[in-house]
């Protein structure tokens, strides 16, 4: 249990005040004035500068809810450890600023534009939920787990970057594709049954779990990005990648997606299944892991190549809740996952931190390079022949799971020690 006797101190940085300062700061930039919608959220920096956001629109983009979910995370955290923000914040104003920064994308809840629901509004609404009892964030998780109730298709279009085939809107009765980064989206169904006592949102997310088990999921533990299949028989038909180096290879953060996944599935269901293929999809990601001990953007790609942050924060997250898991049973296994999330993390802060911000005369000073973000070399898109080829950058979500991280592990720790979090 020594990993969890002070986690403050094992990993300082990850606690450090100038980490809200950026997060509040960047929020406060990018708002709107007052009686304005937002319509654009932080996702990105651009690669080879400047440092600073990117803000993608919200009536399409798909990572809507980190940028909200960091603010959530810093207000829980001003209650966990309230020496980790810094003194001009208070728990109050940054829950004030995650609302503003959610509600504009509240229409989206239903109908949904696509299957990211979960990324949207759990990490979003649910926190809000999770924090704060509200009842209007609770209505928008129920409308957005209703949203995805059905077997929940990905992607409606495609280009197959191996042969250029085209998945179109034109011919959708032809494909069904169905992405490893749905896992993601599970845990909120499962929520919303606990929310409504209506199990058809559990059993909507177990079933696509088993499914992807079978055909995302390979034999070896690696996993396929993209899987096909037959509208009428149900069946896989093409395992391909989108955002990975090629069809065959191991994207790094799908890897996580799906470390994660399985891991929330199985807090869920107690299924043994799901534990051990979220364990063993763990084993192979961190077999692949090199001396640094971030993660490549794919596993499999030609080196030298960059990193991808987020993949490393997505992975040691799961690997936190593959402790909670193994714990009762496994406590030596438990204990070698929590250690090597916390390393996973400790390496990703030494080899992808940014500057630290502070705050004079009431302006903010970024620190060096003037990032915004807290981590930098991720990587969106590393596949030569995508359209949007985005890498080595800041990344809003390997932000997001870096802090979740960290609140998790102050629990984790207060848990150990017999304190209520």
């Amino acid at each position: 249990m020594h990993t969890l006797q002070n986690v403050a101190h094992a990993l300082p940085g990850l606690y450090d005040p100038a980490l809200s300062v950026k997060i509040v700061e960047v929020a406060k930039k990018y708002d709107e004035p007052e009686g304005k919608p937002i319509t654009r959220i932080p996702e990105y920096t651009v690669p080879g500068g400047p440092n600073s956001y990117h803000c993608s629109k919200i009536e399409t983009s798909w990572t809507q809810g980190f940028f909200p979910g960091l603010l959530w995370l810093l207000a829980e955290r001003a209650h966990l450890l309230p020496e980790s923000i810094d003194p001009s914040y208070t728990a109050s104003q940054i829950q004030d600023l995650g609302r503003r920064w959610q509600e504009d994308f509240k229409y989206l809840a239903r109908p949904s534009i696509n299957h990211d629901q979960g990324f949207r509004f759990q990490l979003s609404y649910g926190r809000d939920l999770e924090l704060t009892g509200s009842e209007e964030a609770k209505r928008v998780i129920i409308d957005a787990a209703e949203s995805l109730v059905g077997c929940i298709r990905s992607w409606d279009k495609m280009v197959k970057t191996e042969n250029t085939k085209q998945y179109t809107l034109e011919n959708m009765d032809e494909h069904f594709l169905v992405i490893i980064d749905n896992m993601m989206n599970l845990d909120m169904l499962y929520l919303a049954t606990d929310l409504t006592g209506d199990k058809r949102y559990a059993e909507v997310a177990t079933r696509q779990a088993e499914v992807s088990m079978t055909s995302h999921v390979r034999k070896d533990y690696s996993t396929y990005h993209v899987v096909n299949f037959d509208q009428t028989t149900g069946q896989p038909t093409e395992f391909m990648t989108h955002q990975g180096y090629a069809d065959e290879s191991i994207w790094s953060r799908g890897q996580a997606w799906g470390i994660y996944g399985y891991a929330q599935c199985a807090l869920r269901t107690g299924r043994s299944d799901f534990i051990e293929t979220s364990r063993r999809l763990a084993d192979v990601f961190l077999s692949h892991l090199g001396p640094s001990g971030v993660p490549l953007w794919d596993f499999s790609a030609p080196q030298p190549c960059p990193y991808d942050a987020s993949a490393a924060t997505i992975a040691a997250r799961g690997l936190q809740m593959l402790y909670q898991l193994l714990l009762p049973t496994d406590p030596q296994a438990a204990e070698m996952y929590l250690s090597k999330g916390f390393k996973l993390v400790e390496d990703v802060m030494r080899e992808c931190g940014t500057g630290r911000a502070t705050l004079q005369g009431g302006k903010v000073n970024w620190g060096e390079g003037g990032w915004e973000t807290l981590l930098k070399h991720s990587t969106i898109n590393g596949n030569e022949k995508a359209t949007r080829r985005l890498m080595d950058h800041g990344l809003v979500y390997a932000d997001y799971y870096l802090i979740e991280f960290g609140n998790e592990a102050l629990k984790l720790q207060k848990a150990a020690q017999g304190v209520k979090a």
